[in-house]
């Protein structure tokens, strides 16, 4: 019972943070009678045409076909790690990603915890 409650307050606890790091927002504006609707989406000054993603500065945004823009974090600042593991920059440039101390091509993921850069 006790693994049970402990899984459940884990996953728990990785949903919000998951949820934390992501965001929705909306890009479209209403149209008046004989304009043309947009066809995608503004992000930071780029289009993103509908049913698509666009990926900049660490974050990837996706236009939904309602205008709306879905955009989540991809950069991660690690806050614990255990003793056989150390902090690393990540490949893709963005935050931190945790290794093994005697073999960095081996990534660390139990009792890591890590929060958005966002």
């Amino acid at each position: 019972m006790t693994n049970l409650l402990t899984f459940g307050v884990m996953l728990t606890t990785g949903i919000a943070l998951c949820n934390g790091q992501c965001y929705v927002r909306s890009t479209s504006a209403p149209t008046r009678i004989g304009e043309t609707p947009p066809l995608g989406c503004y992000w930071d000054g780029d289009f993103i045409a509908f049913n698509t993603n666009m990926k900049k500065n660490c974050t990837t945004c996706y236009c939904n076909a309602g205008g709306g823009l879905n955009c989540c974090v991809n950069a991660f600042n690690i806050v614990q790690l255990p003793d056989e593991c150390k902090i690393v920059p990540a490949d893709n440039g963005c935050g931190d990603k945790a290794v093994k101390k005697d073999n960095e091509d081996e990534e660390c993921v139990e009792g890591v915890a890590a929060i958005s850069k966002r």
